[in-house]
């Protein structure tokens, strides 16, 4: 049986993607061995690697979409459009909660979500 550890993306510019995921999505860097190699902390023995193109290796944004959790899917789309972040879908409702879809410093689509919240009881 195999057991899911490391998502690893192909970026253009490993700097660049390094300090958007850190400082726009706020992941818990854990390893950098720039220029070959980024790497965060996802959950206790998962990881997201970031990993320089190459000729083996090609940037191609569609070709994967990440999905992250925060508390107010509006506030943070306002932070990111105040960052220059390129906001692909602006915040909609689903039956689940809120989500947008903003993109990385290659274009990749991230999805942001937050779960609808229960209402609040009031006597």
């Amino acid at each position: 049986m195999s057991r899911f550890t490391v998502a690893m993306l192909v970026c253009s510019d490993l700097l660049r993607s390094r300090d958007f995921y850190s400082q726009v999505l706020g992941l818990k860097l854990v390893s950098d061995r720039s220029p070959a190699w980024v790497e965060f902390e996802l959950a206790p023995g998962i990881t997201f690697g970031l990993h320089p193109r190459s000729e083996l290796l090609a940037v191609r944004p569609g070709s994967l979409q990440l999905g992250f959790s925060v508390d107010n899917v509006d506030r943070f789309v306002a932070d990111c459009a105040s960052l220059h972040v390129p906001i692909l879908q602006y915040p909609y409702d689903e039956s689940f909660g809120r989500v947008a879809v903003i993109a990385d410093p290659d274009g990749y689509p991230i999805q942001i979500g937050s779960r609808k919240r229960a209402p609040s009881k009031t006597a």
